[in-house]
C-alpha cells in the first residue's frame, strides 16, 4: 500500500468535508453550537411545560371571571348559582395551577392518559358497531392508538409529566 502525500490527504479531506474543511475550526464550532442547541432543547421541555401550565391557569383565571360576568348578567336565569359555582372552580383551578405547577402538571397528565384510553375504548366499541362498513378498520386503528397513547403516558407517570403537556398538549385534538 502506498502512502498518500500531504497534498493528496488536503484533496481527499476537502472532497469528503467540502467547504467546512477550507475553515479551519468549523467542525468543532459546528460541535459546540449543536452541544448547547441540544441542552437549550431539554432544559426546553421543563421551561415549556411550566410555560404552558402557567397560561393553563391564566385562561382557567380569565375564564372564571368570564363566567362570573356571565352570571351577574343572567340575574332571571335559574342556573345563575351554577354558574357562579363554575366561576369559583375555575378561579381556584387557575390559581392552584399558578400556586402549584408540578401536581397540575401531574394531574393534567393524569388526565390526559385517561382521555386517551376512555376515547380509544369508546372508539373501538363504535368500531364493532359499524364493522358493516369498509372503513371500520380505521377507527380500530385509531382506537388501538389512542389506548396505546393512555398506557404508555401512565407506565411513565409521573416523569412523562414533564413531557406529555409540552409533546401533546397543543396537538392533543389531532391525536384524538
Amino acid at each position: 500500500m502506498t502512502d498518500l502525500s500531504l497534498t493528496q490527504i488536503k484533496e481527499i479531506r476537502a472532497a469528503v468535508l467540502g467547504a467546512a474543511a477550507k475553515v479551519p475550526g468549523t467542525l468543532i464550532g459546528m460541535g459546540i453550537l449543536f452541544i448547547i442547541l441540544g441542552m437549550i432543547g431539554i432544559a426546553g421541555q421543563t421551561l415549556f411545560s411550566f410555560v404552558t401550565i402557567n397560561v393553563l391557569g391564566a385562561f382557567l383565571i380569565f375564564a372564571g371571571v368570564l363566567q362570573f360576568a356571565h352570571a351577574l348578567k343572567s340575574s332571571g336565569w335559574k342556573s345563575v348559582g351554577i354558574q357562579v359555582l363554575l366561576a369559583v372552580l375555575y378561579i381556584a383551578a387557575g390559581v392552584y395551577t399558578w400556586a402549584f405547577p408540578i401536581p397540575a402538571l401531574e394531574a393534567i397528565t393524569l388526565w390526559l392518559a385517561a382521555i386517551f384510553f376512555v376515547t380509544g375504548v369508546l372508539r373501538l366499541i363504535s368500531a364493532f358497531q359499524h364493522r358493516h362498513f369498509n372503513e371500520w378498520i380505521w377507527l380500530v386503528l385509531s382506537s388501538a392508538i389512542s389506548i396505546l397513547m393512555g398506557v404508555l403516558i401512565m407506565s411513565g407517570y409521573p416523569e412523562s409529566s414533564w413531557l406529555v403537556i409540552t409533546v401533546l398538549g397543543p396537538r392533543s385534538t389531532f391525536i384524538d
